[in-house]
């Protein structure tokens, strides 16, 4: 499937927005951040902002987006929705961190939370289709927002220690950083296997294309390499040498350790990018999911394709008989 530029950096632009917002509601939670709340709200409100606005973009007409909102049943109404929600929060909370209202902030601060887990798993969800096998599962909602809680953490984690209280917080900020991280390494490497795994299987969607062929470039060096072992080594190493500060600090060089967060985030930004560029490289479609279908109580015919017997087979079990009028 050809690559849609405008849904991927509007996934990776949620998945920011999310794990921002669940930073900030931990620190919440712990009455930390205070000193970063307002600008780490603030550039979570503007990737919201720029990715919806280029969300638009894949439409062959962008104005006729609104009708989305006719049919909350599907999954991009959802999206709509929900990003509608975050939109709302965000501007609040950006609102109340500015003019420092603790009760408030803390009550939207945790709501925005609750949304940054929500938003990238519904963005993935919106994927999920049976005619296409490499995207038909949990692990894709899972593996956005896993990729949303690393880089938004990340990002949030270097403010922390470049802008923030960094003696007070820094600690705490660095160990939800190495936390998603994790979380991104394991949901990211869920979603390969299901690459493997997943049914009907076809060249054009094979784990073959990662491993050794046209995509191995990309899964070797963008993903595995950049992506996933670069902040995991970066994070890590911050938090070793965060251990390891002047007398009484407790943290070593504050500025050191942001370098090291921000280069971490950059590097989840472009597995995060390439990880859906094979996504949708992998996206190819089931060709006997070509089901003819007529409105509930008529008829349906099933088109002969070179697609595999037993999804032939599975179509013709669930469907309706044929007659003739």
């Amino acid at each position: 499937m050809a690559i849609q530029w405008p849904l991927l950096i509007f996934s990776v632009l949620l998945g920011i927005t999310g794990g921002i917002f669940v930073f900030l509601g931990a620190g919440e939670l712990k009455g930390k951040f205070k000193e970063v709340r307002f600008i780490g709200a603030l550039i979570a409100l503007a990737c919201l902002a720029v990715g919806g606005c280029v969300s638009v973009l894949h439409m062959g007409h962008p104005e006729r987006a609104t009708h989305l909102l006719g049919n909350f049943g599907s999954g991009l109404s959802k999206e709509l929705l929900v990003v509608a929600l975050m939109g709302i929060v965000s501007l609040v909370y950006v609102v109340l961190a500015k003019k420092d209202y603790p009760g408030a902030s803390k009550v939207f601060g945790i709501l925005g939370a609750v949304l940054g887990l929500v938003l990238p798993v519904v963005a993935g969800a919106s994927y999920l289709i049976a005619a296409r096998p490499a995207w038909d599962s949990a692990a894709l909602p899972l593996m956005y927002l896993g990729a949303g809680l690393a880089m938004g953490a990340l990002l949030m984690c270097g403010l922390v220690l470049l802008r923030g209280n960094a003696k007070e917080d820094g600690g705490f900020a660095l160990r939800i950083a190495l936390a998603a991280v994790v979380i991104m390494a394991v949901t990211s490497v869920a979603y390969v296997v299901w690459i493997a795994i997943a049914p009907y299987q076809a060249p054009s969607r094979s784990i073959e294309r990662l491993l050794a062929g046209d995509l191995a470039v990309m899964f070797w060096l963008g993903v595995v390499l950049v992506g996933l072992a670069a902040p995991m080594a970066l994070t890590a190493l911050a938090c070793v040498k965060s251990t390891k500060g002047d007398a009484g600090s407790g943290l070593a060089d504050p500025k050191k350790l942001a370098a090291f967060m921000f280069a971490a985030f950059a590097c989840s930004v472009v597995g995060a990018v390439c990880l859906r560029v094979i996504m949708y490289g992998v996206g190819t479609s089931v060709e006997s999911f070509i089901l003819l279908a007529m409105p509930r109580g008529g008829r349906c015919r099933y088109v002969a394709s070179p697609a595999p017997a037993k999804v032939r087979a599975n179509h013709a079990a669930s469907a309706p008989p044929v007659t003739e009028p």
